[in-house]
């Protein structure tokens, strides 16, 4: 392992000893990317700029499981890899809950890419298992974890626009059927009007992924129709462009059924002059 993997490694773990958000992050590089690969349901789990890295940490460490756990010591293995730039790093804490429960764990594995004595890439798989069964929450946990299906349409609809305003694509997925239709009326030059199947969408979304990035919600008006089946959805959704930083808002109307706790067929209007410039300048960057 190189010199600067090693200076990382070690920084790392010593931050996460000391429960220190900004040291965890001073060796990040400003465009480094961090993704939760086992996140929550309805969690976000993908991160882009040391900023947005750094608040994240912040709140993962203040709050929920992790203010109840005091480290005494973190221990990490390191699994050196054939790529220079890359190592795989499990980390180990042991110390105490408070009110006094000594506990050790595997809490979690990361693989980092470090280019130039900086982390351009951190993909973490947590163990939120381990962790809640250090601070007897396992029960708490299993509620969490538990499929739990919207009772109503309108609220199937309000979790896809909180999940996709969060750019939570797994959890938004999670929300149709595996013969889902998708009609896009207002499609720009290039985008399928209509798709079939669950399988056609997760394709759409991957090929767009890392494009744009949501930030959040506003202007939400679900109005439920005469078919208990049916809502009506107005909302806009604020983000910016990946590659040049530029924020744009898009506003959607959607008309979507659901069956059995999931979407079974929307017709999504988007703004069709935001959508082709943006579509644009995505191309173009």
């Amino acid at each position: 392992m190189s010199k600067n993997l090693h200076a990382v490694v070690e920084q790392l773990r010593q931050a996460l000893a000391s429960r220190s958000a900004d040291a965890f992050t001073d060796v990040f590089a400003d465009d480094a990317v961090y993704e939760l690969r086992f996140g929550l349901p309805g969690q976000p789990r993908r991160f882009e700029g040391v900023q947005t890295i750094r608040e994240h940490m912040k709140q993962a460490t203040a709050g929920g499981i992790a203010q109840l756990l005091s480290f005494d010591e973190v221990r990490a293995t390191v699994y050196e890899t054939t790529d220079p730039e890359v190592v795989v790093v499990e980390f180990e804490p042991e110390g105490s809950v408070r009110g006094g429960a000594a506990f050790r764990f595997a809490s979690s594995l990361g693989v980092i890419r470090v280019r130039d004595g900086a982390v351009v890439s951190y993909l973490d798989y947590p163990n939120a298992v381990g962790a809640a069964e250090a601070v007897g929450m396992l029960p708490e946990l299993a509620a969490m974890l538990a499929p739990v299906r919207p009772g109503s349409a309108k609220e199937v609809v309000a979790r896809l626009i909180e999940v996709s305003a969060a750019g939570d694509y797994d959890a938004m997925l999670d929300l149709y059927a595996p013969d889902v239709v998708i009609e896009i009326p207002f499609a720009p030059p290039g985008v399928p009007t209509r798709s079939a199947g669950k399988e056609h969408l997760a394709a759409r979304i991957e090929a767009v992924r890392g494009l744009w990035r949501f930030e959040r919600a506003d202007g939400v008006n679900l109005l439920e129709t005469a078919d208990p089946d049916v809502v009506v959805a107005e909302y806009t959704l604020h983000g910016s462009v990946t590659a040049t930083g530029r924020p744009f808002a898009s506003t959607y109307v959607m008309i979507v059924t659901v069956r059995d706790g999931l979407i079974a067929h929307s017709r999504d209007y988007g703004n069709p002059a935001v959508s082709a410039e943006l579509m644009r300048e995505v191309a173009g960057a």
